[in-house]
């Protein structure tokens, strides 16, 4: 099994197409069966359904399995690849949130890629029960979630608490109240994104949470692609509201009753990478003077 046929399988389970396949792979469509069929013989499973004639594929069952591990495969071949070139500076790969990273970890970042000696630095963006996955395979070095959960080889601790609050569109028909009861506000009228499980509780106690009408999605990007009506509203983080306040197009508002903070959590392996622990103090003294003077 080598990197040619792993991409080459990638690249036919995204087109699901010989004939696509092979013209973006620059090569003739006989090359890509014959990997493709090398493969399946190394492996000792089919991987694709074929009809005579067509030159359209379906994957297996087991096909569908093996494309994440395939993707796996392919990223420590391509970082195996890069240690021939890499060179003796530091390096660190960081596993974060979409939310942290729009409105957060900025500043953190700035300050790394600024440090000497030069940090190689590497971001993946994921969601919080699967940063705890990249850590424990040692995929990143260290990542910041809203969950804490029990898992042999990762460590993890608070690192730092924020206030959440309300946002709005700053709209003519739209009252500009800085203090909102929750009974103010429809459950049908919310874009919902989920902030852990702390939030989340004190959230279900308000609003019901089977609301169908409510939008639901996982990214506070998404947020702003859906904001169109006076009524609706979001729960953020403080710093999402106030980078998207920075535009003019939206308000700020706190609730008229007390509300939990969102809670970040770093984790990291319990035995890094060689190579690693000097980064990793590096970023704590960044991180340390981010979450002590947030803005």
């Amino acid at each position: 099994m080598d990197h040619h046929s792993i991409q080459t399988f990638l690249t036919v389970a995204r087109t699901r197409n010989v004939s696509q396949a092979a013209e973006q792979m620059n090569l003739s469509q006989s090359a890509v069966s014959k990997r493709l069929k090398m493969l399946e013989q190394e492996l000792g499973i089919l991987l694709f359904e074929r009809v005579r004639g067509n030159k359209s594929f379906s994957l297996t069952p087991t096909g569908e399995s093996f494309v994440d591990v395939a993707e796996r495969w392919l990223g420590v071949w391509r970082e195996t690849q890069s240690l021939q070139f890499r060179s003796p500076n530091l390096f660190l790969s960081i596993g974060s949130l979409d939310s942290l990273n729009y409105a957060f970890l900025p500043r953190l970042y700035q300050s790394l890629a600024r440090h000497a000696p030069k940090l190689n630095l590497k971001v993946v963006t994921s969601h919080s029960r699967e940063l705890y996955d990249l850590v424990d395979r040692r995929e990143v070095d260290v990542a910041f979630t809203l969950l804490r959960r029990e898992q042999p080889n990762v460590m993890v601790e608070q690192c730092f608490a924020e206030e959440v609050v309300g946002l709005r569109l700053a709209h003519p028909d739209v009252p500009d109240k800085q203090i909102v009861h929750p009974q103010e506000l429809a459950p049908q009228d919310e874009l919902y994104v989920e902030w852990g499980p702390n939030v989340q509780m004190w959230h279900d106690q308000w609003w019901d949470p089977g609301c169908p009408e409510r939008i639901f999605l996982d990214t506070a990007q998404l947020i702003f692609s859906f904001f169109f009506h006076p009524r609706q509203w979001t729960i953020v983080p403080l710093s999402v509201a106030r980078q998207a306040e920075l535009t003019g197009r939206y308000r700020i508002f706190r609730f008229a009753v007390g509300q939990p903070d969102r809670i970040c959590y770093k984790i990291t392996h319990k035995y890094p990478k060689t190579g690693v622990a000097d980064s990793l103090r590096i970023l704590d003294g960044y991180l340390q003077e981010l979450v002590e003077k947030p803005t």
